[in-house]
């Protein structure tokens, strides 16, 4: 496990320029699409949704929030979350660790979590799992992305800044969602191995 991984993560998106290379565009790209769409189809009118890391609400909360949900988003670095609050002034935006702060007790009917959870210790992932669980109406739905490989990395120039992640493989992931009692609805790579973007998206339900 990388020591300091939070610190170097929050420190990467407050220091780098990942939203000016990435986040500029309010356009879904093709698997973006085909997931949020399909997780539209399945969520009532007005359903509640919390986005986990949401950084700037581009495109993924700007999208959401058009088809009428209720968003709330949290991100641990200030300058996201100002900027989300600017973009997406229809969405709720709070400043915190997702992976310490209390959800509260009202449950969500959908939890997403895009290009994070692999920015905490791996360590720590089945129980963030568990939380979400929690976090969850009977029958919601989490959509998220996640890691292709096992293992810690760390980057010393990525979007202009030092940047971390730790992540377990697809087959671990598949384990821990049966063990907390999520049921896959679909899943698909982003990608190619190599590629900047190689990465595992899925369509989750608790059961």
């Amino acid at each position: 496990m990388i020591n300091d991984i939070r610190e170097i993560v929050k420190t990467g998106y407050e220091r780098g320029n990942y939203a000016g290379l990435f986040r500029t565009s309010t356009n879904l790209k093709e698997i973006e699409n085909k997931f949020l769409g399909r997780l539209s189809t399945l969520l009532t009118k007005n359903a509640r949704i919390l986005d986990l890391g949401c950084g700037n609400g581009i495109p993924f909360d700007i999208y959401l929030c058009k088809k009428g949900f209720q968003i709330t988003g949290i991100d641990f670095a200030l300058n996201y979350i100002i900027a989300a609050r600017r973009n997406v002034p229809g969405a709720t935006f709070i400043k915190g660790d997702f992976s310490t702060t209390d959800f509260g007790g009202n449950p969500f009917q959908a939890i997403l979590a895009f290009y994070s959870i692999f920015h905490i210790p791996k360590e720590e992932h089945r129980n963030l799992f568990d939380k979400i669980y929690k976090s969850l109406e009977n029958g919601g739905y989490i959509l998220v992305t996640l890691g292709t490989f096992s293992g810690d990395g760390l980057e010393e120039n990525w979007a202009g800044s030092k940047m971390a992640w730790s992540s377990h493989n697809p087959s671990n992931y598949k384990k821990i969602f049966t063990q907390v009692g999520f049921q896959i609805i679909e899943s698909e790579y982003e990608g190619q191995p190599g590629d900047q973007e190689h990465h595992w998206w899925v369509l989750a339900r608790k059961k």
